[in-house]
This record gives structure tokens, C-alpha cells and sequence, in this order.
């Protein structure tokens, strides 16, 4: 059994991700339960997505601090993931990507640092790995969402999330109608990332 926590706000597409990542789970042959937090994304708030998946899952919900791999599109939601993290088990793949929160700008309050962050999450993780999916997503295609099928590649390509590169594509032309080609290309790079880097 496998579990698997995506996070981010509100647009990131965190629920298209989840939704890409449960097909390929249920096309290699797995029983795929999960749950999604839809009402948020019109706010901008936490979205908080659950894909568990193996022989046998009972409930779609990951209990607190067994996760075995939380990938997070924006920074600060892999913090307040922590919760379902695992020190012993927990690898933490995140985007460099910040999404500051309103209340942060109006109150001026600092959003922490990359470096800050990881620092509060390694006490709950087995690993973290930082990659800037979002920013090379820009530079390459022009927009910023393409950053999200580049972290999943990345998150393949490291070995954290233990589904085959060809289920995920295929999953991938099953999800996506717009930019297909350019997904699938942000794919492959992510995967490129992920292999050469090091735990």
C-alpha cells in the first residue's frame, strides 16, 4: 500500500494532479482510493488531495503522520503537511514556488525562505527534495502551471513515487486535453531532474 499526499492553493491544478496519478495507479493494477478537497480552490486555500493505492485500501483518507510520499506545489502547504508525515518513512517533494498568502502582503508579515522551510520540515520527513519545477516551467513554456507535471516527473525520476513512466504519460494523454504536447514534454524533463538528483 502506498500513500500519497499532493498539496498547494487554490489553481495550482493540485486536483488534476491527483487525478493523473490515481489512473496510472489503477492501470498498473491497483485498488486506488482517494479524496479531494474541492471547496477551497475557489479561495485560494490549502487543497489537500489523497491518492492511497495498493492490493487492498479500506479508507480514502491518509491517517496522521503515515504518509509515505507528500508532494507540495507551493512551499508553505508542505509545512502544514507535516501532519501526515513520518520521519522514519515521509519524503517531502516540493516546488520552489511561492504563493504569499494576502493576509502576509497586507500584514507584512515575511514568507519564510526555501531554506527555512526545509529546515521546519526535516524533523517530520525521511527526506525533502527542492526542486524549481514552476520557475524552468516559465522560462521554458512561458507559464508557470507546466511546473506541476515537471514536479511529478521529478518525483518519478528520484524513485520517490513508485509508478512507471509509461502508465503516467498514458495517464497524463487520458487527463489533459490543452497543451498536451507541452505536458508531456514537462514530463520528461521532470523525470531528467529527478534522476539526477540525490537523496
Amino acid at each position: 500500500m502506498f500513500d500519497l499526499m499532493l498539496t498547494g492553493v487554490g489553481g495550482e491544478g493540485v486536483l488534476t494532479a491527483g487525478t493523473i496519478l490515481a489512473r496510472a495507479a489503477q492501470n498498473e493494477g491497483n485498488f486506488v482510493r482517494g479524496v479531494q478537497l474541492h471547496g477551497l480552490a475557489q479561495r485560494g486555500g490549502s487543497i489537500p488531495t489523497f491518492v492511497r493505492y495498493g492490493k487492498k485500501i479500506h479508507s480514502p483518507a491518509i491517517t496522521p503522520a503515515n504518509a509515505n510520499l507528500i508532494i507540495a506545489f507551493e512551499p508553505l502547504e508542505a509545512l502544514r503537511a507535516t501532519y501526515y508525515a513520518n520521519r522514519k518513512k515521509t519524503i517531502f517533494i516540493l516546488n520552489n514556488w511561492p504563493h504569499v498568502p494576502i493576509n502576509s502582503n497586507i500584514a507584512k508579515v515575511p514568507y519564510p525562505d526555501i531554506n527555512e522551510i526545509k529546515k521546519r520540515i526535516m524533523p517530520f520527513a525521511k527526506n525533502v527534495l527542492v526542486f524549481e519545477t514552476h520557475k524552468l516551467s516559465l522560462e521554458k513554456f512561458g507559464t508557470s502551471i507546466l511546473g506541476n507535471t515537471m514536479l511529478i516527473g521529478a518525483a518519478i525520476g528520484c524513485g520517490a513515487l513508485p509508478l512507471k513512466e509509461r502508465t503516467v504519460r498514458d495517464a497524463i494523454k487520458s487527463t489533459i486535453s490543452r497543451q498536451l504536447d507541452s505536458n508531456l514534454t514537462a514530463f520528461d524533463i521532470g523525470v531528467k531532474m529527478g534522476r539526477e538528483s540525490k537523496f
